[in-house]
């Protein structure tokens, strides 16, 4: 993978992007066969990500209809996210949503334990991380994320494009 970077702090962060652009790429590839099984067109271009310690191009997707109308840009967006380690996200005309690559059953939060407030204990943020992979955080009121699968992706694709498939 040939990253073209314009701006770079330190090789530690060109790393940490090198390793988040092959994540967005082993997803590319599930996408690009999933919307094609649906008579969908995946239109590739490169766009430059502005982040604070770097600014680079990457491989960003449109989806189109047979027709050519956009339907919806799947956008890599940062390569560092407070909640976990990348982030794309989904935009149509009708909205937007944000994929988020978690590890390790993604982030902890220390809270008290209820039998001994002394000792505190490690607290899973969200609820359905078994995986490292790529995840959509369906409600963050109930902590509850799911990783993205082909049924998830195209209901992903309805939501922001409201195109039915």
């Amino acid at each position: 993978m040939d990253i073209e970077f314009e701006r770079l702090e330190t090789e530690a962060v060109k790393d940490k992007i090198r390793l988040y652009l092959e994540r967005v790429e082993h997803l590319y590839t599930p996408i690009k066969q999933w919307l094609t099984a649906e008579n969908l067109v995946v239109v590739s271009s490169r766009v430059e990500t502005i982040e604070r310690q770097a600014m680079y191009k990457v491989t960003q997707l449109t989806v189109k209809t047979p027709e050519g109308e956009t339907l919806a840009e799947i956008k890599p967006t940062s390569s560092k996210v407070i909640v976990g380690e990348g982030l794309i996200e989904i935009e149509g005309w009708f909205g937007k949503e944000t994929l988020v690559y978690m590890t390790d059953g993604g982030p902890q939060i220390t809270k008290p334990s209820r039998n001994d407030r002394t000792k505190p204990i490690m607290v899973a943020m969200y609820k359905g991380i078994e995986v490292d992979g790529w995840y959509w955080i369906e409600d963050s009121r109930r902590r509850r994320m799911h990783l993205v699968d082909q049924e998830l992706f195209l209901e992903l694709i309805t939501f922001v494009s409201d195109y039915e498939f």
